[in-house]
């Protein structure tokens, strides 16, 4: 007779990268607020992780993944028109 456990095909475990090093990068570089986001979805991603909720942490990965873009993308356009103004005002002229 066949033993319970070898009816059930082994899954692999699935790993889940949190961003959280990402997000704190992009919270300190590029814009604060958005960051904040960022880092508080990959934390409780870490979180999830730890409790061994797998599912629930890669769901929390992606939405922090997604801040984190957002939070870069923000930071760069800010970043344009800051320069864009002290060019416009002059700041670079002698």
């Amino acid at each position: 007779m066949p033993d319970i456990a070898d009816a059930v095909p082994a899954t692999p475990e699935r790993t889940v990268t949190t961003h959280l090093g990402w997000a704190v990068a992009s919270a300190m570089l590029c814009f604060l607020p958005l960051g904040i986001i960022a880092v508080l979805y990959a934390l409780s991603s870490n979180k999830a992780l730890a409790a061994g909720d797998v599912d629930r942490a890669a769901r929390k990965a992606r939405v922090a993944k997604r801040w984190l873009v957002v939070t870069i993308v923000v930071g760069l356009l800010v970043d344009l028109v800051l320069l864009g103004a002290f060019v416009l005002l002059g700041a670079f002229s002698s």
